[in-house]
């Protein structure tokens, strides 16, 4: 009994064995083949943005292109002798201003000029006038019955490229002082800006601003200042308004 239940233990432990070892062994798990990375694409060269070039701006008035303003002015000072102990207060047309003999016209230019920033100039003379006021005038009369021309010394710095020109001078005998008929056929006005102020005695103006105009059609005269003689050392901030506004 024992020896069958031996045997019969010993084939179900065969069997067993047969089972499991028929049983079949999972597959291999399936290897993904790994992702290929795509060829990377060269690389666009990087243009850095180009700044725009700096404005430059410069106060300098000589710069090319600027445009300066002339100040001119005609006076019996420069052209005329005065003797060194010449009372100026006695004079129509000359005036003591910092310690300084000035004429009238070149005192108001002076101001005009200061205001601008620039230098007045002024119209010079071959002829010489007298020191005495009255003999100046006299003279002045004389020149403009001959309808003299007298010679220009000066030459004016700036004035061929200046569009804008302030002027300044006595009124002679209801009309300019015949040195500036010279002056005025000597330079070309054309599309110029001419301001004008005068100094005189009473008479204003007269006919000096229609004289201008008849020399120098194609200019712009525009009427300024008409300063009595004895006002002039009193009219800085007057001529200084008059340029500000001009």
């Amino acid at each position: 009994m024992k020896t069958k239940t031996i045997l019969i233990l010993c084939l179900l432990c065969a069997l067993l064995l047969t089972a499991c070892g028929a049983q079949e062994q999972p597959a291999p798990a399936e290897t993904k083949p790994a992702k290929t990375s795509e060829p990377a694409k060269a690389s666009e060269p990087v243009t850095a943005p180009v700044a725009p070039e700096p404005e430059i701006h410069s106060d300098d008035p000589d710069e090319p292109g600027e445009s300066v303003p002339v100040v001119l002015y005609f006076s019996r000072m420069g052209n005329t002798d005065f003797p060194a102990d010449m009372d100026a207060v006695a004079s129509a047309s000359t005036v003591v201003s910092g310690g300084t003999l000035m004429g009238n016209a070149q005192l108001l230019a002076s101001w005009a000029a200061d205001e601008l920033g620039v230098e007045a100039q002024a119209i010079l003379t071959e002829p010489v006038y007298p020191g005495d006021y009255n003999e100046t005038i006299d003279q002045a009369k004389q020149e403009q019955k001959d309808k003299a021309r007298p010679a220009i010394t000066s030459t004016v710095e700036g004035l061929a490229d200046a569009e804008t020109v302030y002027l300044v001078f006595p009124n002679w005998w209801g009309d300019l002082p015949m040195a500036l008929y010279t002056f005025f056929e000597e330079n070309d006005f054309a599309g110029k800006t001419l301001h004008v102020t005068i100094t005189h005695g009473g008479s204003g103006f007269s006919k000096t601003l229609d004289s201008i105009r008849l020399l120098e059609p194609e200019c712009e005269v525009i009427e300024g200042l008409s300063v009595s003689a004895n006002k002039v050392p009193d009219a800085e901030e007057q001529v200084r308004a008059w340029v500000r506004g001009s």
